[in-house]
């Protein structure tokens, strides 16, 4: 295999990767792949970029822990949020 071959990534391996590295941190090879891939696909560039900015909202949405009294307070918050 070419190292051409190796390093350029489909639009599908490259969005794969760009979700596995919200979660687990991308080895070298990898983190290197997707940075060729993304300087090449704008498309892939705008995904990124969007998709960070989801996971941040998110974020912010649920990492605000309210200060509740007892569970059935906090079951009935969470449930109402869910709606």
């Amino acid at each position: 295999m070419s190292i051409m071959n190796t390093m350029i990534l489909s639009c599908v391996k490259a969005t794969r990767l760009m979700e596995m590295k919200e979660h687990v941190p991308l080895g070298f090879l990898k983190t290197m792949q997707l940075h060729m891939h993304t300087a090449m696909c704008s498309g892939c560039r705008n995904y990124m970029s969007q998709s960070q900015l989801i996971n941040e909202l998110l974020q912010k949405k649920f990492s605000v822990v309210p200060e509740v009294e007892d569970t059935d307070e906090l079951e009935a918050l969470i449930l109402e949020k869910l709606r």
